[in-house]
């Protein structure tokens, strides 16, 4: 058996899974957040979620996706995203000790979900894919020759990061992430890159903010029932938001020519949010015929795609497949 962490801002889901990808069990508990908690929370936490299986399953790896820079050899994190505490961390090391020695795989969470695709969802017969997941940030995945591609500085598929509609004159806006307070300094004051534009917590907060609400009233599935109800404000927000991630995808086929780009996270389980994408990709792909092969699709494992992809790299790394 294996046990596998999907590390994400708010919670941590861990499911216990066979070497085949079924998932027999899962679960979740809150991420030790900063500044009131740190690495050794983290740590505490994996070790207590190993403890409550190790008794009853023999746990054969531990396979954790995160954010951040993963080097994936060594099970170092770089950068660390939300989560701090981790970058420059052996991360690997500190929790197989905790952890009886267990072998442990780390891996960032976009190139999970994209590894899980690659393994047996909607990019199993693809050769070259992109995959972009969308909830706290937004994550990327991008597949050469059915491999992660990683690039030099481990940084491939970090999309969060691109900018977006900053205007020359506007330079002095640009500050150091790091000193953001919280996710909603983040939105309200680097709102230009497309993960402050564009993830789906951001898109919660603009329409919580358009709406006169506290942004804790707002999640994708009220969203959506807005839409239903006729809400001309969320509706407009919405277009703009397909609109946006369709011009990304029109412009990372033109960039990779990926065989298909594919879309998840928790938003993807609407039917509407995929086939917004595609309306407005449909209309982008007028300009000319080199846009016949775009293909769009979803993730066909949503939320548990980095789940799977995880354990898909703990497989990768220790020779298994």
């Amino acid at each position: 058996m294996y046990l596998v962490f999907d590390v994400g801002a708010t919670f941590i889901k861990y499911a216990l899974m066979t070497f085949d990808g079924e998932i027999l069990e899962k679960g979740k508990t809150p991420t030790p957040v900063p500044p009131d908690n740190g690495l050794d929370d983290f740590i505490r936490v994996l070790g207590e979620v190993y403890d409550s299986y190790k008794d009853k399953e023999d746990i054969e790896g531990i396979a954790i996706d995160l954010p951040g820079q993963v080097d994936v050899d060594n099970g170092i994190v770089y950068g660390g995203g939300g989560l701090k505490y981790t970058h420059n961390v052996h991360l690997g090391e500190l929790v197989s000790n905790r952890c009886d020695n267990t072998r442990v795989a780390l891996e960032n969470d976009g190139h999970a979900a994209a590894l899980a695709e690659v393994w047996k969802g909607n990019a199993s017969d693809a050769v070259n894919a992109c995959v972009l997941v969308f909830g706290t940030g937004i994550g990327g995945g991008i597949i050469i020759d059915r491999k992660i591609y990683r690039g030099r500085n481990l940084l491939a598929g970090e999309i969060s990061f691109c900018y977006d509609g900053l205007k020359r004159n506007e330079l002095y806006k640009v500050a150091s992430i790091d000193r953001m307070r919280c996710l909603e300094d983040e939105y309200r004051e680097l709102a230009f890159t497309w993960s402050t534009k564009n993830s789906t917590r951001a898109l919660c907060f603009r329409v919580s903010v358009a709406l006169g609400v506290p942004s804790s009233e707002i999640d994708g599935e009220r969203i959506y029932e807005l839409i239903d109800e006729g809400n001309e404000t969320v509706i407009e927000i919405m277009e703009d938001y397909y609109f946006d991630i369709a011009k990304y995808c029109c412009n990372l086929y033109m960039t990779l020519n990926p065989d298909v780009i594919l879309l998840g996270g928790g938003i993807s389980a609407q039917p509407a949010f995929v086939e917004g994408v595609k309306k407005y990709v449909k209309e982008l792909s007028k300009i000319g015929r080199i846009y016949d092969n775009l293909k769009i699709d979803v993730c066909r494992f949503r939320n548990d795609s980095n789940l799977l992809g995880s354990l898909y790299n703990f497989k990768e790394k220790y020779g298994l497949l």
